[in-house]
This record gives structure tokens, sequence and C-alpha cells, in this order.
């Protein structure tokens, strides 16, 4: 019994983060606050403002934009969108907490995990954010209001797929 209990707990500690909080997905990350200007500037998609600062977003505020990623994007119908069922998986996401108005939104910035095949290094997306010109919807940013609990953007790449 005693082993049962210290395994359980050792697996709860593996799933927090240093300040014992849920840990991120594996393929998310957040990006410091001087990331933001480089994340929101997109070549083939529309993106949001950045606003007047940024914060620090917890793993609780991304979860709470996952959990509702699916549904929102079925509600949105880009030329060539993917089955969004599976979102956040198989996506790469980038973070970044962005204040306007006195408001916080965390926006998303994602693109398929696919798409680091053959890349030099293929962990600088948890670094630097990720553009990608073109490539079609499966490229794609969301803006979510944390306090309303509701996206505010979608933005969706052109050209093919």
């Amino acid at each position: 019994m005693r082993r049962l209990q210290l395994a359980l707990c050792l697996f709860l500690l593996a799933c927090t983060d240093s300040q014992g909080g849920a840990a991120l997905p594996d393929d998310a990350v957040v990006l410091p606050g001087n990331q933001a200007s480089l994340v929101l500037h997109q070549c083939s998609r529309p993106a949001p403002v950045r606003g007047t600062a940024t914060w620090q977003p917890s793993p609780a505020d991304i979860a709470a934009l996952e959990a509702a990623l699916p549904a929102a994007l079925a509600t949105q119908n880009p030329p060539g969108a993917p089955d969004w069922s599976p979102a956040p998986e198989g996506w790469r996401r980038q973070y970044v907490g962005l204040v306007r108005g006195g408001r916080r939104f965390l926006y998303g910035n994602f693109y398929p995990r696919s798409a680091d095949n053959g890349r030099p290094d293929p962990e600088q997306w948890r670094r630097e954010p990720v553009m990608v010109c073109d490539g079609g919807p499966i490229f794609f940013g969301v803006e979510y209001d944390v306090e309303a609990g509701r996206f505010t953007h979608f933005g969706f790449n052109g050209g093919p797929a």
C-alpha cells in the first residue's frame, strides 16, 4: 500500500509545475512578453493588436482556452479547414499574454507538429515565435478573453494547405 501511495505522489509531482499547479502540455509553451510583437507579426493572416502590456498566463489559463477550442473552431469555416475536433492535439502552441483596455487576453499561435520535420533545431519553437507564410488554415492564431471565457479573434493562414 505504501508503494502505491509513493508511486501516486511521484506521479502527481511529475504532473505539476514548480509552483504546484498543472503543467503545460508538451506541445505548448508560454513565450516571454518581449516576444509578443514578434508572435503577432504574421505574414498571411490577421492578428490582434498587442495592447499596452503583457502578462504571464498560467497553465490553468491555457487549459481553459484549450478546452473551449474545438467547439470554437467548429464555428469557423475557412476554405480547406481540417477536422478541428482533436484540437489542440497535433498542433504546437505558442502563447503570450496581452493586456488591452485593462483586460487580459491570451493569444495562441498554432501550427501542425509535422511542420517541425526537417528543421535544423526542432526545439526552436520553444524559444522563438514561429511564422509561416501561407500553408492554409492548419496554421492559425486565436485570441481568448480570459475573464469573459470567450474567443475574440480567429486568424487563419491563406494559401494552399
